[in-house]
């Protein structure tokens, strides 16, 4: 086989993982390997199909298929054509399921070949060595090659050499991740701030069609903000340019912010960020703008952070962040997203300046310590609160659970300061069982 001929199946590959992968990914299973057969012949059956992709699938590990007749039932391999459209499936039993437009396309082609074949004897069975015009990639090595090939298209775009380290992020759908050296992930529908998520504060988002959002190091000086960068990545594995995040005027590298560290609020102190870009369509006539932060945590891992800023302020006194979530960063509690919400808490300066005077005795403060948003400590019933294992919850479930009103279980809560969202519905439940002398969830 021809080189050219070999780059063009292994490019196929690649773009039928990238089409397929999230499609099963939905069903609990996630693409193994995927082989090109320049003749693949089905066993006791006289077929043989001319260029034949032959994907090989397996469980992932959080699928939660408990039957096991249904988890038998789960494709195990699919035979495609070059155009990717499915030719025969295989499930754990070992049958072989035809597509019934192919059944009828062999008919339309040779109908007296097709009446020839056997298919109802017929028997999956994969080669047991390749010739030399086949191709079979593991799903690393097709991540890898994917991942090189983004890189290089990442490079160009943002006009940089190299690109040192590069972290994703889940933007408008829930797509398989590349193989790349920090993995980050934000989910479109996770709240940045209690009313809007990443997607809602950046329109341009949904207007490209961007699924994924991508932050990038390199050691030369060229992207939006120095050495950090966001790029998008299109349904299609495009990358697309994000305009709406502009590069801060003067150096931002080294800026100190005053950063929410923890989901819950519980540590607020000055910490120094790598880069900072501004919203664009996000400022205010008072001089309050909005943009996301850069830093590189813990073992080198690029972390985002959200950022209100007051621009009247001192600059190591202007900004005010908190982390926006993703694989690696649990959820941020209500109290926290009221904080960063403009529309529930429209200044920061009060915030800024207690936290100030908290943090020069201490080094670290709390966000209850600087919080002076009334609506923090209002919580109605159908408003989410994040508990400490990353479940969601409502004051309307936990009522239904004790079995009283929403409005005296949302009472009870609203009374109850400085604790975790976690103790106060335990206490309230505990309180609840004692007055009525039952333990009602248990009910």
């Amino acid at each position: 086989m021809k080189e050219k001929n070999r780059e063009s199946i292994t490019e196929n590959i690649l773009q039928m993982h990238t089409k397929l992968s999230t499609e099963f990914e939905e069903k609990g299973q996630e693409v193994e390997s995927i082989g090109y057969y320049k003749d693949f012949k089905i066993k006791n059956s006289g077929l043989a199909i001319s260029d034949a992709y032959v994907v090989k699938l397996k469980n992932s590990q959080d699928s939660k298929a408990i039957d096991e007749n249904e988890q038998k039932q789960k494709i195990i391999y699919e035979i495609r054509d070059e155009d990717n459209n499915l030719i025969a499936s295989v499930n754990e039993l070992g049958e072989i399921q035809f597509e019934e437009s192919y059944l009828e396309s062999l008919k339309e082609i040779n109908e007296g070949y097709y009446d020839k074949l056997t298919l109802e004897e017929a028997e999956f069975e994969l080669p047991e060595e390749l010739e030399k015009d086949d191709i079979v990639l593991s799903r690393e090595e097709i991540e890898e090659r994917q991942n090189e090939e983004r890189i290089s298209d990442i490079s160009k775009a943002i006009g940089t050499k190299e690109i040192n380290s590069y972290s994703e992020m889940k933007a408008d759908q829930t797509p398989m991740f590349d193989k790349v050296i920090n993995k980050q992930e934000i989910d479109p529908n996770s709240r940045v701030t209690q009313g809007e998520t990443l997607a809602d504060m950046i329109p341009e988002i949904k207007e490209k069609g961007i699924v994924k959002v991508g932050v990038v190091y390199s050691d030369y000086s060229k992207g939006q903000n120095g050495r950090f960068s966001f790029v998008g990545i299109d349904k299609n594995g495009q990358i697309q340019t994000i305009d709406s995040l502009e590069n801060t005027q003067g150096a931002t590298t080294g800026q100190t912010i005053t950063s929410i560290n923890s989901r819950d609020g519980s540590l607020v102190e000055q910490e120094q960020v790598s880069g900072l870009v501004r919203i664009n369509g996000r400022s205010t006539t008072n001089g309050q703008e909005e943009m996301l932060s850069v830093r590189v945590g813990q073992y080198g891992i690029l972390e985002v952070d959200y950022v209100r800023a007051d621009l009247s302020r001192e600059k190591s006194e202007r900004y005010l962040s908190a982390p926006i979530e993703t694989k690696n960063q649990r959820p941020t509690s209500r109290e926290v997203r009221d904080v960063m919400d403009k529309n529930r808490n429209t200044e920061i300066e009060g915030e800024l300046e207690r936290a100030e005077g908290e943090i020069e005795r201490d080094e670290d403060t709390q966000l209850r310590n600087i919080d002076d948003t009334a609506s923090n400590d209002e919580l109605t019933p159908d408003e989410v609160i994040v508990l400490e294992n990353g479940e969601e919850t409502t004051i309307r479930k936990e009522a239904a659970k004790a079995k009283v009103s929403p409005e005296e279980f949302a009472r009870k809560y609203n009374e109850r300061g400085g604790k975790t969202p976690d103790e106060k519905i335990e206490a309230i439940h505990e309180e609840i069982e004692e007055e009525f002398g039952t333990p009602l969830r248990n009910r």
